[in-house]
């Protein structure tokens, strides 16, 4: 099944990753970021509906000088303690948010060609990262502004020892495909006001011809010793618009 999550991916198409029944249960439609356009943009508002965010691992965030937001939070005397207390989340320990970013040649930085710019260009910074060493902050800093309209994720490194998130399923789904590690997700949500459901999103997965993947499988798959680093649903809503790489 990876396999086959991994030609999709290559080939700039969306997969649906739900995560597990004990956590979120939510459904995300991941992209590999280095593929992004403003029609994948546009697809991800229209039909997944949530944040669209941009993961980074946590080695390269570091090398960046890219903080969680929660230690940037904790740091910050405007902030009160009690503000941070997250013992009351019902699906982890810890959020993966880190800054949000537009690309310095966008304009407002929301719309969909804006997003995918600074998506895009995010993925190309990645992949010249090690170009950089000691200047890639400095280089960062003069490709993008903080606060943006991206948000940006941290995966944990090692993945899945430290946290099971989509963050984690998703960059590791792209990492293993051989791209570069970044995808670039959005929650599926329904029109009765929630996420959508496991059963919603797989029907959608099967009008549109979209693989589907449980987060279970991809754990799996890394426990058996493949990781190695890389650590009402619209069922009446109009098919959604092919898109192949090249658009």
């Amino acid at each position: 099944m990876l396999t086959e999550i991994a030609e999709e991916l290559r080939a700039g198409r969306p997969v649906l990753v739900y995560d597990f029944d004990g956590r979120e249960r939510e459904t995300d439609i991941v992209f590999a970021s280095q593929f992004i356009t403003p029609e994948k943009v546009r697809f991800m508002r229209k039909y997944g509906g949530g944040l669209i965010c941009t993961t980074v691992t946590e080695e390269m965030a570091s090398a960046i000088g890219l903080p969680y937001l929660e230690d940037v939070l904790r740091t910050s005397s405007l902030v009160p303690d009690i503000l941070l207390d997250a013992s009351d989340l019902k699906y982890d320990r810890n959020s993966s948010f880190s800054l949000t970013v537009n690309h310095r040649n966008t304009f407002t930085g929301i719309p969909d060609v804006d997003r995918a710019l600074t998506i895009s260009e995010f993925a190309r910074f990645l992949g010249e990262l090690e170009e950089f060493g000691e200047r890639a902050t400095v280089e960062f800093a003069r490709r993008f502004r903080s606060p943006g309209h991206v948000i940006l994720l941290i995966a944990r490194e090692g993945y899945f020892g430290r946290r099971r998130g989509h963050t984690e399923l998703s960059t590791y789904l792209v990492e293993s495909a051989g791209l570069i590690p970044s995808a670039t997700i959005v929650e599926m949500l329904s029109d009765t006001g929630r996420s959508m459901t496991k059963e919603e999103a797989m029907a959608f997965a099967s009008q549109n011809s979209l693989k589907f993947i449980e987060g279970k499988a991809i754990v799996e798959e890394w426990a058996d010793g493949q990781g190695n680093g890389h650590g009402g649903l619209r069922h009446t809503a109009p098919r959604p618009p092919s898109l192949s790489e090249g658009e």
